[in-house]
């Protein structure tokens, strides 16, 4: 067995069990935005996080799929993971631009770099990792469970920025007032 191959095969456990999380906190983001659609529509950066939540908690369940990918076909999950990234690169960024176009509310500077950022920077990991897994290198693994762990992260953070700070009433927002 090559290095890639052994390294792949030690990553397997959290492959598989972040690719289940991530199914459930998927579904638990689809919950949330049906309550949340009855109480007030989407509208700017809430549209945005909506949007982004599910995107990159989907994009981590992909990217864990494909290093579960059996190692006998060739440049397989490179290929997934590369496929995955340039679909990552066209949705962070038509978030960002829906955000960024929106006037109201009005969201700061910082929200938009954690928003949208992080998920850039995750998806640069993505592209290492399928570069690396084209190349056999064994870091490639590492640079997949970064970009998951990064992924859920935001995904998560994305949802609960939704439901608790977006979606009280008006004025409940007690992170804009502290700032």
């Amino acid at each position: 067995m090559s290095q890639i191959e052994l390294a792949v095969e030690a990553w397997q456990p959290f492959f598989a069990a972040t690719a289940g999380v991530t199914a459930v906190l998927l579904g638990l983001v689809f919950v949330g935005l049906s309550i949340h659609l009855e109480r007030q529509a989407l509208q700017g950066p809430t549209r945005g996080l909506a949007i982004g939540s599910a995107t990159y908690l989907v994009y981590a369940l992909f990217t864990s799929l494909a290093m579960l990918i059996p190692q006998g076909v060739p440049y397989a999950q490179g290929a997934a993971l590369f496929i995955i990234a340039l679909m990552g690169m066209t949705s962070a960024y038509a978030g960002f631009a829906d955000a960024r176009r929106s006037t109201t509310p009005r969201v700061s500077r910082g929200f938009l770099i954690f928003e949208f950022g992080l998920p850039y920077f995750a998806i640069v990991l993505l592209l290492l990792a399928a570069i690396g897994c084209l190349a056999s290198l064994e870091a490639a693994v590492w640079g997949a469970g970064a970009a998951v762990f990064v992924l859920v992260a935001i995904g998560t953070q994305s949802a609960w920025d939704l439901l608790f700070r977006f979606g009280g009433p008006p004025g409940s927002d007690d992170r804009d007032r502290a700032r």
